[in-house]
């Protein structure tokens, strides 16, 4: 298995961030999880990105700033769609007369996080 660069972690954050909104439906929560999975393993590469940034073993130069400021776009759009999504859940929940929906750590519905099983059915 070939080691990946930070640039390629740079790179593999950014298609990530692309393929979890390309596959996007708040209706299918099959597809949901699978954006949530691929938001989770581009926020793992770029905090690698980061630390060899850090490091110096990135050399800071004005195409990287103009990547880092596309990369900042694609989150704020990301963070955009995914709230859009929990609030419109929200909304719906309140409509129906349910409690609004809880999240664990990794952004996953606290009602099917494993972990609260069985404080939930106990």
């Amino acid at each position: 298995m070939e080691a990946v660069t930070p640039n390629g972690r740079l790179e593999r954050a950014r298609a990530g961030i692309r393929q979890a909104l390309a596959q996007w439906d708040p209706t299918d929560l099959d597809r949901v999880e699978g954006s949530r999975e691929l938001l989770a393993a581009a926020v793992g590469d770029l905090r690698a990105f980061e630390s060899a940034v850090r490091l110096g073993a990135v050399p800071v130069t004005g195409e990287l700033r103009a990547t880092l400021r596309a990369v900042k776009k694609e989150i704020v759009h990301a963070t955009r769609v995914v709230d859009a999504c929990v609030a419109f859940h929200r909304g719906l929940a309140a409509i129906v007369g349910g409690t609004a929906s809880g999240y664990d750590a990794e952004g996953r519905p606290a009602a099917e996080s494993a972990a609260l099983e069985p404080e939930v059915h106990a």
